[in-house]
């Protein structure tokens, strides 16, 4: 299917120039907006990932990107163009914020948004069809007419969805009801035209539960204007701080968000809307921090998100979205860590430092109560999951349960940001408690963890061995305790880093390339990621090496200018890898865009 950009690691290149937007590839790319559950992709790439792991016929699809689609192929709709009642193949597919534009030989069709439910289609030329794609476990769906321009769609698990004609023709093939196993045959086809060169228009809407269309539409051209007009005020805010934030990243931390609905009463940045479609429990941190100085009650949002979830016990769920919640795995607390970071920046205001001070309480005794095994201190990870780096070599010697240098760092920092927040609400005895758990964590840390050759996990319970040196990122993210660490400790990390091979020209890697371990695509036993880039560029910070963060924030700037805002990135080469629109990687790029800002400590020092 030719299109505008060839399908490639850039995100968003300087071809199809209109209005000083860039044209995007919907092949990497969804098109979609803020507070939106639909969106536009041609993205059907078979991966190893659950629901997407079997082919995919090519073409455009109209997606849905709520929770109850998670772990499924999310298409619902195939958008095809036609002439005459027959399929034509398009030649120009461009993507803008808020514009889509959809070419053949024959004519063209245009889209925008109208609000956050709302695709509104225009077209000469050509008619547009939508197949249904999607077939629900109840064979339910079904199509009827509302009066003499409009069509309802019940789509038995999936969200419901409105046809309305503005102008030209629109018909539904199964107009009446059909359920039962005919329904998998009789799929739904929508068809909208018009006749010669007269132009049609529709507007699709996706509704939960019940929906009135307007009397009348307002013009395509005010929609539109609309929506161009919200993002150049979502970038707007980014862009007055001469921070070098670019439109492309400014349009996947804009396009990924959802609204509140369901079980989350705040608007979401999901990780992707191409098939990561959720929020994970460390994730939302560095989502929050992108956000903390352009949308700073927006980027607490973020942070609360899963703190809204939690466990009675204290835990915070693996995964949300709007339909519901995972439990199988935790994630590592890097919350304490994102808090002090939030705190400096103003967006943690004492109210909300007031709100959330228990949480983090509650979330921290959790690992105190149900995952130090044998009361040493050390809390374990059960998995690697847990971690978040699922597949890390760090942990194939000695298994699991593990007793790892990244989970006593991010649980001492925690410690630190509580202690830190007890002292602003007051609380001085509650205050000296977590300073001297941060202490004795750090102490445990260096006595059970670090031996001649560096930190290691520690994989069983009893087990006094500490193998040598690893080549995995997880052992030096003890950076970030900078001056907690002894001199001796610091110094002797900081050359074993440097040593390592982890810095590479495009970031950090989870492996060294020159470990017999490494995978130029193997998840966390390899590629880049822009989270643990940031931890480590800054824990160098931390212990006053902001040369070394300079360069790996310049470094992680070039790459996702070369090569989009991928889930992570081959560590040799940079190329974008797996999910191709990942939210976490353009608000990482944010990050380090406005450094100056976020890397800096409670006494006000800046790099």
């Amino acid at each position: 299917m030719p299109s505008t950009i060839p399908l490639s690691p850039v995100l968003l290149a300087s071809a199809g120039m209109e209005d000083g937007e860039h044209v995007f590839d919907l092949g990497s790319v969804p098109w979609s907006r803020c507070g939106a559950y639909m969106a536009i992709t041609t993205n059907v790439a078979t991966i190893d990932h659950p629901g997407r792991n079997h082919k995919i016929d090519p073409g455009i699809y109209l997606t849905d990107v709520s929770g109850s689609r998670l772990w499924h192929w999310n298409g619902v709709f195939r958008i095809e163009l036609t002439k005459n009642g027959s399929v034509v193949e398009p030649t120009v597919i461009e993507g803008r914020p808020g514009h889509l534009r959809i070419v053949s030989e024959h004519g063209e069709i245009e889209a925008t948004w109208d609000g956050t439910n709302t695709i509104r289609f225009s077209g000469r030329g050509i008619g547009i069809r939508f197949v249904q794609s999607v077939i629900d476990p109840m064979d339910a769906a079904l199509a009827f007419p509302i009066g003499e321009s409009e069509y309802r769609l019940q789509m038995g698990e999936d969200a419901h969805y409105s046809i309305s004609r503005i102008a030209g023709n629109l018909t539904v093939d199964a107009p009446r009801v059909r359920t039962g196993a005919s329904d998998t045959a009789d799929r739904k086809v929508v068809d909208a035209n018009a006749a010669g060169e007269d132009r049609f228009e529709i507007a699709l809407t996706q509704y939960e539960s019940g929906y009135k269309a307007p009397e009348q539409f307002r013009p395509f051209a005010e929609a539109l204007q609309d929506t161009r007009d919200d993002f150049s005020t979502w970038w707007s805010a980014f862009r007055p701080r001469e921070t070098g934030i670019t439109e492309a990243a400014a349009y996947i931390t804009w396009s990924t968000i959802v609204a509140a609905r369901g079980i989350s009463a705040r608007p979401a940045m999901l990780m992707s809307k191409n098939w990561m479609n959720a929020v994970w429990s460390w994730d939302h941190c560095f989502n929050a921090l992108g956000l903390a100085r352009s949308h700073p009650d927006l980027a607490w949002d973020q942070f609360m998100l899963p703190f809204d979830q939690q466990h009675p016990q204290g835990a915070l769920p693996d995964l949300m979205h709007d339909n519901g919640l995972m439990w199988g795995f935790v994630k590592p607390p890097v919350h304490g860590w994102t808090l002090n970071h939030l705190i400096d920046l103003g967006v943690a205001t004492p109210e909300r430092i007031v709100d959330v001070y228990p949480k983090l309480v509650a979330w921290t005794n959790w690992w105190l109560a149900y995952r130090d095994l044998n009361d040493d201190g050390l809390p374990v990870y059960f998995h690697g999951c847990d971690s978040g780096q699922d597949n890390s070599t760090a942990f194939d010697a000695e298994g699991f349960p593990s007793t790892s240098p990244d989970l006593a760092t991010f649980f001492a920092l925690q410690l630190r940001c509580l202690g830190r927040v007890a002292t602003m609400l007051g609380l001085l005895d509650e205050a000296k408690r977590w300073t001297a758990l941060e202490e004795q964590t750090v102490r445990l840390m260096i006595s059970k963890l670090w031996g001649a050759a560096g930190f290691s996990p520690r994989g069983s319970l009893d087990n006094e061995h500490l193998r040598g040196l690893s080549t995995s990122q997880v052992v030096f993210l003890p950076l970030l305790l900078g001056d907690a660490l002894p001199v001796d400790v610091r110094d002797s990390l900081l050359e074993q880093f440097l040593s390592s091979g982890l810095l590479t020209a495009h970031g950090i890697a989870s492996e060294s390339p020159a470990s017999p371990s490494y995978e130029p695509d193997g998840y966390w036993r390899g590629p880049i990621w822009s989270p643990t880039t940031l931890l480590i560029a800054d824990g160098l910070h931390r212990c006053k090496r902001s040369d070394l963060t300079q360069l790996i924030a310049q470094r992680f700037l070039a790459n996702c200018d070369n090569n989009g805002f991928a889930e992570n990135y081959d560590a040799v080469t940079g190329r974008g890898l797996r999910d191709r629109a990942y939210s976490w990687s353009a608000s990482v790029y944010n990050v380090f865009s406005e450094q100056s800002q976020v890397f800096r400590e409670p006494d006000g020092s800046r790099i």
